[in-house]
């Protein structure tokens, strides 16, 4: 994908234009907020003249482009989950499935982290955004992985205990460690990625 003359072309074919105005209003408001972003300027950035009428063919208000935004972000979210490797990926070795899939979750939420703060930034704006957010971030996630914990534990892979749990407290902590990290610039208690996440697999499998 390329910029010529302003309007984003991929493939030498010029986006749709609803695409266009979402790129740009996405940038627009990561980059400046929601209250610091005027139509004007996503007419701009989606290489559309101002006063046109291309803008409110296929958006009513700011508003309603701030929640295709996020809605958008949340579907690619949702459509790049991955819950990690299985057991037969690595032979049995529990050990190595988790460090695999704590280190792309960590990878996964620091890629998220222009949604999450400008979800949190826009919160009484976003309305039903913000719980499909919550549904599919928080929810789905736990939800998904309690349900490989518990056939790990019919296997016996793992000790037997509330699989939920266990999922919504290993989710916890790879969001706080990621969260920590980012906001002060370094991990939380100086501990390295590599111990927080033998740690965790500690707690699942035991020492």
């Amino acid at each position: 994908m390329s910029l010529v003359d302003g309007g984003l072309v991929e493939g030498g074919m010029a986006a749709p234009t609803r695409e266009r105005i979402l790129d740009g209003a996405w940038r627009l408001f990561v980059e400046q907020g929601f209250a610091g972003t005027t139509i004007t300027q996503i007419e701009a950035a989606a290489s559309l003249a101002a006063g046109s009428g291309s803008f409110y063919r296929h958006f009513r208000s700011k508003e309603d482009v701030l929640h295709a935004v996020v809605d958008r972000e949340v579907e690619r979210v949702d459509a790049e989950r991955n819950v990690g490797p299985e057991l037969s990926d690595t032979g049995g070795d529990v050990r190595v499935a988790l460090a695999m899939e704590f280190q792309q979750r960590l990878r996964n939420l620091q890629r998220l982290d222009p949604l999450v703060r400008l979800v949190q930034q826009e919160r009484e704006h976003l309305g039903g955004s913000r719980d499909y957010l919550g549904d599919l971030l928080v929810d789905r996630n736990v939800t998904v992985r309690s349900e490989r914990f518990a056939a790990w534990m019919e296997r016996g892979a793992i000790p037997k205990r509330d699989p939920e749990a266990l999922a919504t407290v290993l989710m916890c902590a790879l969001v706080g460690y990621r969260m920590s990290s980012d906001y002060f610039d370094r991990p939380p208690g100086d501990t390295s990625e590599e111990a927080f996440i033998t740690t965790l697999i500690d707690l699942v499998v035991g020492p």
